[in-house]
């Protein structure tokens, strides 16, 4: 449909148009009284529709010339603003923009005239109101084509009103007063567009005005008029109050452009709404922002006003905690592109940007290329050329516009390098596209080499480019150590940056090789050069107490060095390096932290080639451990050195311990450290017993990290020291207990859960099963004591442990479930970290292999069942307590659950007859867990989790896996749940009541019929791949309405509460006689495992059970008969051992 298939006919008056377009009379009060003018009317009208309008607009023609327009009679500039409206129409924003002072002037033109009605307003608004009031479907063109008529003549009113011309601009006040309200929603929305329209317009005239008069008041002697108000105040607070009410309108239209028309007012204008509560137009809006439709959502997070950093923290608080994608989406995209690099405090641009790299939508990450970097770098640009920390720039310097370590200005690679370093690689990648004119994630390397080159040694200076040529880590000047020490730091920050986008670029490339070399002589000295200037700086330098600036230095020219040694192809700068970092490590009056420590170790490890080297590190690590703790003590001797009697006479220093026990415990972390050397042996059993015994918490915290990794590599010299771990577990300090539990599950993961319970707790009890019972309880009791980051530490440790054994653990599950989901603990990270543990642990995917698959399929059904278990021991927590004293995100924790145990095979071969052999004695978790809720619901059927947990299996809990004949089982015990059948008499015949359990509230009963609905559609999309001919519909449930007379007819009172009496008797005893272990027996054959590789399913149509009428003695059987099953369903079940290994 063409616009002008209905818009060309919007502005006539035809009555024989009004009938075909069944609008008689839409708006009555713009139907004249005389009769004699409305002939008339009409008859110019035909005129207009006769004339069609010009394929090429000339504005030469007499209609649209501004020299014919003066002293032509009234009828004459109606028909001119008829073909004038028809062209805007028909060729839309261009024609509107070189018709608009014809317009103008013809409205103003018949202002002037001395007529008692002005036909030109009234064919301007006539017009307007049928375009309003067609209902009709439009295509996108003519949407677009009523949006500029609408603008237009938004546009010509205010216009004219700035020149005292207000007849137009009163008429559309009425309208709007007179539509506001009407029933049609369409109306109302663009009643609603048309009041966004005048306000936009008013507020752009009256900045134009603002800004005249302020270079009246700069630039002449004239004082600036009184600002006039387009749009009267009353007007604005009457239109301000019914745009507040129609946020709640049915419409989601009517709505998203009430958000849109709210937008222009000012932020800070306060509505009363109508229960007496104070709040202003953004208020409003991010109320907008959690609509129940997604387009009101959408259109209000493109309008919230960002306007100083309380609101920017709004914004970056919900997109950390949204789940809606398209949302977060916008408000990301208005932080990056609306808000300006100076709004945003130094805490909110880091904050900002980890955000953005953190997040796992795609989407949202590219913002931080594509709109963040460019924004701020843009910014930083006009204000600065080089940044204030560097020597200042020359006039006449050659220094590239917009360089990418201006942003250094502004953001402190000390607060957060992190951060830092991913803007400052992807503002590289922009400067690059910038240079080379492409625009790409993949950089040209040649083009960016070429870009460097050009720059001046002394510019590169200004910059913080670091050049083979100008290279220095330590000034001849070191008076001012602290501020040379900041400036070598981010010269070697820009360059790490810089050689790791073009690492990053050239990888998989023919040329890589080539490209890395020159990065590596434009950026880096020769390894030689680059460990001595290493050695300078450490000997200068870190003589003193550690620094957090001087180790980020340290750290930083370690990964540089690594580099250039790994990719420098020179067979010496391997041996070079090492011997470097051997004396730096030697040296005992060189002070480094543990994490530098550690780093120096691991490096030296690595450049190590065969075992042999391997084992000789490691035993001159063993023994310069020794002599440093041996340093500055009365038993220092380096001949025949006495540790142990320096340990007894508590002569070693603090730092010392700290250091010889690093550089230990680095030793032991490296993973191809598997066996100990002698020494190492030797220095476990001296060490340990010392570390512990300090009363330095971070000598003890190091002693147990030690134990961990030691006993992990010699379990038999190292097993006395497990027991240690226990008592400083049950201290009072987090930190400790954190740790502790940390090195029990490091050894756990290493040799298992019983010979760790052994070593642990043998002396204290006698039997295998008791020591594991004792250490399981250690573990589930630490876990409540913890907060903060500690528990996040503990909690990372748990899943680890739990995702690299097979325990049968399911009180653990639900111990660390109900800690992850706690409301007090949605601040931290625990419900990312439980997120990770089931895609990597739980949802993995199956392999071809059926070798692989048996191993496979052995740890992640494991992990699967034990999970399920330990949700349904937690639900059983919750159900004791309210709603309240729970402060659990129940629906949440179901979600994650739900998703981490369902599981939907590939589909195999059709002809796998091994398939229809072994489906039936598959057991199915998604089945199990559904029918241990549906248990729970009837047994507990007014408690307020049944709403949440339905509620979030109806949306996760995925049945497409599950066999056809269990579906139906399902279904059909959910039927049986959901109603429970009664009789009465009624009217002398017997009737079938159908009435529902859950009596918590209607949310209740529609969560539970979500997802029997679900199943139902699981169902049929079972028929539908087998091609089966439904011929009957599934069950549906019917709540009918219960005649109480008529139940109190069919049974006696006493009756009635004998039922009552057994029917809670009998789901009392199968809570209280179900095990508490709550789980199940799994049976693995070869025969399933094979069925994983070669999934294929076999459903069966869908059959309505007819039900009969019975007495209430038969029906009162039958439930009982029910309820035994379950009970006895629930007894088999749950007959295995809660044994923590299987």
């Amino acid at each position: 449909m063409s616009s002008a298939d209905h818009l060309g006919n919007l502005f006539s008056f035809n009555k024989q148009s009004d009938e075909e377009d069944s609008f008689d009379d839409p708006v009555p009060g713009l139907k004249p009284p005389e009769e004699e003018d409305n002939e008339s009317l009409e008859d110019d009208s035909d005129e207009v529709i006769t004339q069609q309008p010009l394929r090429d607009l000339d504005l030469a023609e007499e209609d649209f010339n501004l020299l014919t327009i003066e002293n032509v009679p009234l009828n004459v500039l109606k028909l001119r603003i008829g073909r004038v409206i028809a062209e805007v129409l028909y060729r839309g924003e261009p024609a509107a923009m070189a018709l608009f002072d014809v317009a103008n002037k013809i409205v103003f033109q018949s202002t002037m005239m001395d007529a008692k009605r002005n036909a030109v307003i009234e064919t301007i608004i006539c017009g307007l109101t049928r375009m309003i009031f067609d209902n009709r479907e439009r295509a996108e063109r003519v949407d677009q084509a009523e949006n500029v008529l609408m603008l237009f003549v938004a546009k010509l009113s205010i216009k004219n009103k700035s020149i005292k011309c207000s007849d137009l601009f009163f008429q559309l006040i009425l309208l709007i007063d007179r539509l506001f309200l009407h029933v049609d929603s369409n109306v109302r929305s663009r009643v609603n567009l048309l009041i966004a329209y005048l306000v936009e317009e008013a507020n752009r005239y009256s900045e134009i005005m603002r800004e005249h008069g302020d270079n009246v008041f700069l630039f002449t002697d004239e004082n600036p008029t009184e600002e006039e108000e387009m749009i009267p105040n009353g007007v604005r607070k009457r239109w301000v109050m019914k745009l507040a009410k129609s946020l709640l309108d049915k419409s989601p239209q009517v709505r998203c452009k009430a958000v849109v028309a709210l937008s222009l007012w000012d932020h800070d204008i306060v509505i009363k709404s109508t229960n007496g509560e104070e709040l202003t137009v953004n208020d409003l809006i991010w109320k907008s922002v959690h609509d129940v439709d997604e387009s009101v959502r959408i259109s209000a997070a493109r309008r919230v006003h960002i306007v100083d950093e309380k609101e920017i923290n709004k914004c970056i608080d919900y997109v950390e905690r949204s789940k809606d994608t398209r949302v977060r989406q916008e408000i990301i995209n208005r932080l990056a592109s609306d808000v300006h690099l100076f709004s945003y405090s130094d805490e909110q641009r880091y904050r900002l940007v980890n955000l953005l790299n953190d997040s796992d939508n795609a989407r949202v990450q590219d913002v931080i290329h594509q709109r963040l970097v460019e924004s701020w770098m843009k910014v930083a640009g006009e204000e600065i050329i080089s940044p204030s920390v560097f020597p200042p720039s020359q006039p006449n310097h050659e220094i590239p516009n917009e360089f990418p370590s201006i942003i250094l200005q502004y953001l402190d690679p000390f607060v957060d390098p992190d951060a830092v370093y991913i803007f400052l690689k992807f503002a590289i990648i922009r400067f690059t596209n910038k240079v080379s004119g492409k625009a790409s994630d993949h950089i040209d390397v040649e083009e960016f080499m070429k870009a460097c080159l050009k720059i001046p040694s002394e510019d590169s200076e200004c910059i913080g480019l670091m050049r083979r040529t100008t290279f220095r880590l330590v000034s001849e000047d070191t008076e001012n150590s602290i501020e040379e020490l900041n400036i070598t730091f981010l010269r070697i920050f820009v360059t790490r940056c810089c050689l790791d986008v073009v690492f990053d670029s050239v990888k998989g490339r023919l040329d890589a090789e080539h490209l890395r070399n020159r990065a590596l002589m434009f950026f880096l000295p020769d390894v030689t050069t680059f460990v001595e200037e290493l050695r300078h700086l450490c000997f200068t330098h870190f003589k003193e107490d550690a620094d957090d600036r001087r180790e980020l230095l340290l750290y930083n020219i370690i990964h540089l060095i690594n580099k250039s040694v790994k990719y420098g192809n020179v067979s010496d700068d391997r041996i070079t390096y090492k011997n470097v970092l051997m004396e730096l490590l030697a040296s005992p009056t060189l002070q480094f932290s543990n994490p530098s420590v550690s780093t120096m170790v691991t490096t030296c490890i690595d450049l190590c080639k065969n075992g042999e080297e391997t084992e000789d590190i490691c035993n001159w690590f063993c023994e310069t451990a020794s002599q440093l703790m041996m340093y500055e003590s009365e038993q220092f001797d380096r001949e025949n050195p006495k540790l142990e009697t320096a340990m007894e006479n508590d002569t070693v220093l603090d730092r010392m311990y700290l250091r010889g026990a690093t550089m230990l415990l680095a030793t032991c972390k490296h993973e191809e450290i598997e066996t100990p050397t002698s020494s190492m042996t030797s220095l476990f059993k001296s060490i340990i017993p010392a570390l512990l015994g300090n009363e330095n918490k971070g000598i003890q915290k190091i002693g147990l990290e030690l134990i961990g990794y030691a006993t992990s590599i010699d379990f038999v010299n190292c097993e006395p020291y497990i027991k240690l771990t226990q008592l400083l577990i049950h201290r009072d300090d987090e930190v400790l207990k954190s740790t502790g539990l940390h090195t029990l599950a490091r050894v756990i993961k290493r040799h298992g859960f019983p010979k760790t319970a052994q070593a642990i707790f043998q002396e204290q009890h006698q039997s295998e099963e008791e020591c594991q019972n004792e250490l399981a309880k250690l573990f589930e009791t630490s876990l409540v004591t913890l907060r903060g980051m500690v528990l996040v530490q503990t909690v990372q440790d748990y899943l680890s442990m739990l995702s690299y054994g097979r325990f049968a653990w399911p009180k653990l599950h639900c111990a660390l479930l109900l800690i992850i989901f706690q409301n007090r603990n949605s601040d931290l990270p625990l419900v990312k970290i439980f997120k990770s543990y089931c895609k990597k642990a739980i949802r993995s995917d199956f392999t071809r292999s059926v070798v692989r698959q048996l191993v496979s399929y052995l740890k992640i059904s494991n992990s699967r069942m034990n999970l399920m278990l330990g949700f349904v021991r937690s639900i059983d927590i919750i159900s004791k307590s309210s709603e309240h004293d729970a402060n659990l995100n129940i629906m949440e924790m179901t979600e994650q659950v739900c998703e981490a145990i369902s599981c939907v095979p590939t589909i195999g071969d059709e002809n796998d007859e091994l398939l229809k052999q072994n489906e039936k004695k598959e057991k199915h978790l998604e089945v199990e867990l559904a029918n241990k809720m549906v248990s729970r619901a009837v047994a507990f059927p007014s408690a307020w989790f049944i709403r949440h947990v339905f509620t979030a299996m109806s949306t996760s809990l995925r049945l497409e896996g599950v066999p056809m004949d269990k579906l139906d089982d399902l279904h059909n015990r959910l039927v049986d749940s959901y109603t429970v059948m009664g009789r009465c008499k009624y009217q002398g015949f017997a009737k079938v009541m159908r009435e529902v359990r859950f009596n918590s509230g209607k949310t209740t009963q529609i969560a539970f019929k979500r997802f029997l609905t679900q199943c139902e559609k699981v169902i049929s999309l079972h028929e539908s791949m087998k091609a089966l001919k439904s011929g009957i519909a599934l069950k549906k449930v019917k709540t009918e309405p219960i005649d109480g007379s008529s139940v109190v007819g069919s049974s006696s009172s006493s009756s009635v509460g004998k039922r009552k009496k057994e029917k809670k008797h009998a789901w009392d005893e199968d809570e209280l006689k179900e095990d508490p272990d709550d789980s199940f027996e799994v049976r693995v054959s070869l025969y399933s495992l094979l069925k994983i590789s070669n999934f294929q399913y076999f459903p069966k149509s869908t059959r309505t059970r007819k039900r009969q009428i019975t007495s209430n003695e038969t029906v009162l059987f039958k439930k009982t008969k029910m309820l035994s099953d379950e009970e006895g369903e629930e007894k088999e079940a749950i007959h295995i051992d809660d044994s923590f290994e299987l």
